[in-house]
């Protein structure tokens, strides 16, 4: 599925564009906690970060044949691998930023020695 550009949708919108039936969404959004945006009228309403989470769950029962418990396992690995990449990634900046403070360190003291 495309990203829609489009920031919140109705249930009944998330049933087309996902194609998971009413009853199995709601099913879902109970255990795997959910936590929607309400519209001005109450009603519970899903952003694209709501159906990317949906698609992927479709994606873990139905083509990789895991059950409830093993699609939140697999929910938890990835977000626990996202973030250990999200910490590689701050680690290896960090080492850069150093690295160049360290270049411009020494460019300035040569530039005064040479005063």
């Amino acid at each position: 599925m495309k990203r829609n550009n489009q920031k919140f949708f109705t249930l009944k919108q998330v049933t087309k564009l996902s194609g998971v039936p009413i009853h199995t969404l709601k099913f879902w959004r109970k255990e795997f906690k959910m936590k929607l945006k309400e519209n001005s009228a109450g009603r519970k309403i899903f952003t694209q970060e709501d159906i990317d989470q949906i698609l992927m769950i479709k994606h873990l029962r139905y083509d990789e044949k895991l059950t409830i418990v093993g699609i939140k396992r697999k929910l938890r690995e990835l977000k626990n691998n996202n973030k250990s990449n999200k910490t590689d990634i701050t680690k290896k900046s960090i080492m850069l930023i150093q690295k160049e403070l360290i270049a411009i360190k020494n460019l300035l003291q040569q530039s005064i020695g040479n005063e």
